[in-house]
């Protein structure tokens, strides 16, 4: 009996001391989680990508109007961490090796620091191109690699998330040779750009949800739509309605 009550008190003796083992110090938390709940992590800046296709932002401007000699893109940006009162700094550079496009000529120079306003995890930067100078042949785009760099407000702790890459052409997706004796002819014309640009007005200024409607023609919705844009752009800028898209129109509106 005295044999099992020595080895009870044995066991409850080292069970305490493995408890009180566990136990954290006053001074000892989880992992970027305080004592008392609040999250801590460190600031860190980065791009969001919610795919694969976020990495690459693609800008096109050769169906805008010839009045616009620059565009500027946002690109937009995040940081770990709490929120600050005060705004954040962070910055920017090229990578020249990875890009074609260049400061000066291709795209104007980026500003030796950016912020995120006060109070904000999310922010964006600008990005202004100069139209003359990209690619206006059909499939070819300047490319700027931008990554991001630390500074005393903000750290880079994501490599993977540092980088985006923004490419950039003043061309079209169609072009006169694949205009002529295609239905965009035969229900829109000889072609022009100013008579394509009044085309893709109605339809964002989105080369492919043009070329959509046309591949659709045996849908007579998108077809009788896209007669009723063809002949409200053509009136727009004063060119005759081709002979196939009156006999269309008049064919739906009997």
């Amino acid at each position: 009996m005295k044999r099992i009550h020595i080895k009870l008190l044995l066991c409850l003796a080292l069970t305490g001391l493995t408890l009180t083992s566990c136990q954290k110090t006053e001074d000892e938390h989880i992992e970027y989680i305080s004592r008392d709940g609040f999250y801590s992590a460190p600031r860190s800046v980065y791009f969001h990508f919610t795919s694969a296709d976020d990495r690459i932002i693609r800008e096109s401007y050769g169906t805008r109007p010839d009045a616009l000699t620059e565009f500027t893109v946002n690109i937009p940006v995040r940081h770990t961490g709490t929120a600050a009162s005060t705004p954040l700094a962070f910055r920017v550079r090229v990578d020249e090796a990875a890009s074609t496009a260049r400061v000066g000529q291709h795209f104007k120079a980026l500003e030796s620091q950016y912020t995120f306003a006060a109070d904000s995890l999310n922010g964006t930067f600008p990005v202004t191109f100069i139209r003359s100078a990209l690619q206006t042949e059909e499939g070819k785009a300047d490319t700027l690699v931008l990554v991001l760099e630390a500074t005393s407000d903000l750290r880079t702790a994501f490599t993977e998330l540092n980088r985006i890459t923004v490419t950039a052409s003043n061309g079209l997706m169609i072009t006169r040779d694949f205009w002529v004796n295609s239905s965009y002819q035969y229900f829109c014309g000889d072609f022009s750009l100013k008579k394509y640009r009044a085309i893709l007005a109605r339809y964002h200024q989105d080369e492919m949800e043009l070329y959509d409607a046309f591949s659709h023609l045996g849908n007579v919705e998108v077809f009788y739509q896209l007669l009723v844009n063809i002949e409200a752009a053509l009136n727009e800028i004063g060119e005759p309605i081709p002979e196939a898209t009156k006999r269309a129109l008049q064919q739906f509106r009997q």
